[in-house]
């Protein structure tokens, strides 16, 4: 919780501050976890005003109870699943990618990550009334790839203009992007861009990332990543989208590829998909499922890149 200071309510003045102070009362975690007798017979701060004090804080900074079915309706109306535009990861996924959700696809490189970020794009912004945004940390994304995946039917300039493009250099931009992506989705009009937004790629989250880990800054690092994470978490809760994110593999246990940025970031995404190679072959690609919320794991699929036209 946040620091007690001056303004947060009309009880809270510099006089009652200073005496809430003196006894190593700052946050409001340490008020709310006192009783208001107990504050006042200590600290001085009069009765009533530690009563609302706590009220206000409480009011303010407490999760509200939702009822189950209430939940539960709410997820049901607001989820949508989208093809991925491969009836073959479609069928590994039940159904395809699901807002409210963060999926994530890691691989080596040139495993074609992109290539299948790029393919749900297509599935995305081929229809009228959906829209994506595209945040591009390696500069990999390809307006002409994307426009070999469409179908050759589609009015190009308009289906292209369904998706906004960021370029991405470092995790400070990242968050300005998504920071700017959740302030145009509150207050969206009807026929805006974001109002139809129902997909955030993020590729590649690791490049973005590695330059901060290590060195002596430990928990600072790990608070951005901890910060980068729940902001994509809620932004696909929030605002009932898909988020979609790319990550390299490092060596796992027993020589066995593992995605990178450790043990916290395996809690960020609901699926993960692991993308690799297919022994003898150039273009086909296996497509495994590692984590699920939804459904079954070690399941995987084989697709083909092509290098003129979507995946298969």
């Amino acid at each position: 919780m946040s620091i007690l200071q001056i303004g947060l309510c009309a009880s809270l003045d510099e006089v009652n501050l200073d005496r809430l102070k003196t006894k190593n009362i700052y946050k409001t975690t340490d008020f709310v976890s006192k009783d208001p007798e107990e504050i006042s017979h200590s600290t001085g701060v009069p009765y009533k005003d530690a009563v609302a004090i706590r009220k206000f804080i409480l009011a303010q900074k407490s999760a509200l109870p939702v009822k189950g079915n209430i939940f539960y309706k709410n997820a049901v109306e607001s989820t949508t699943i989208i093809s991925t535009g491969l009836n073959s990861v479609d069928k590994l996924l039940d159904g395809g990618l699901y807002t409210g959700e963060v999926t994530e696809i890691c691989g080596g490189i040139a495993a074609g990550k992109t290539q299948l970020c790029l393919n749900v794009s297509a599935s995305v912004i081929k229809q009228d009334c959906q829209t994506a945004v595209f945040i591009d940390t390696g500069t990999s994304f390809s307006a002409r790839r994307l426009a070999q995946m469409l179908p050759s039917t589609s009015k190009l300039e308009e289906t292209l203009a369904r998706i906004h493009l960021y370029t991405a250099y470092d995790i400070y931009d990242v968050f300005n992007i998504l920071e700017s992506v959740r302030v145009h989705l509150k207050t969206p009009s009807d026929k805006d861009f974001y109002s139809r937004l129902r997909l955030l790629v993020l590729d590649n989250v690791a490049s973005v990332v590695y330059p901060f880990l290590g060195g002596g800054a430990f928990a600072e690092n790990q608070g951005l990543l901890c910060s980068l994470g729940h902001m994509l978490k809620s932004l696909a809760v929030d605002f009932s989208i898909a988020v979609l994110i790319t990550n390299n593999t490092v060596g796992g246990e027993r020589g066995m590829p593992a995605a990178s940025l450790g043990r916290f970031w395996s809690s960020v995404h609901h699926v993960r998909l692991l993308l690799g190679d297919k022994d003898g072959t150039e273009a086909e690609r296996t497509v495994t499922v590692l984590k699920n919320c939804r459904g079954e794991t070690r399941c995987s699929m084989d697709v083909c890149i092509l290098t003129d036209g979507p995946l298969q």
